[in-house]
């Protein structure tokens, strides 16, 4: 009788123990499944904290958008007026040249009719 039974008894075993190292197995997977949630969270903040950390290059950036823009004058006329006042001023051609973004040859000619209208008004 014992005989007959311990197939029956040692298959009963195995699966016992199957099933609990499924369970085992299940507790592991389950805890693992945490702790990569867990570093996936701090992983997302990490990346979010030097997201918003400010670089050299985003500095420049920022301070070169608000620095006061000076429009620079379109026509020929508006360039001329602001270029004789700068001259008026003691501003020399290079320094308007930087100031107004222009060519110094350009300021250069702008200074000579400048110089023309005074000797014709005189």
């Amino acid at each position: 009788m014992v005989a007959g039974q311990l197939p029956l008894l040692l298959v009963g075993s195995i699966a016992l123990l199957a099933l609990l190292i499924g369970f085992w197995q299940g507790q592991i997977s389950r805890k693992l499944g945490h702790e990569l949630d867990e570093l996936r969270q701090q992983l997302s903040k990490k990346e979010v904290m030097q997201e918003h950390k400010p670089s050299f290059s985003n500095s420049l950036d920022r301070v070169e958008r608000e620095q006061i823009k000076v429009e620079v004058p379109r026509s020929s006329a508006e360039k001329y007026r602001y270029v004789a006042a700068l001259a008026n001023q003691g501003v020399d051609a290079k320094e308007i040249a930087a100031a107004m973004q222009m060519a110094p040859l350009e300021v250069e000619q702008l200074l000579q009719l400048a110089h023309l209208k005074q000797r014709v008004e005189s």
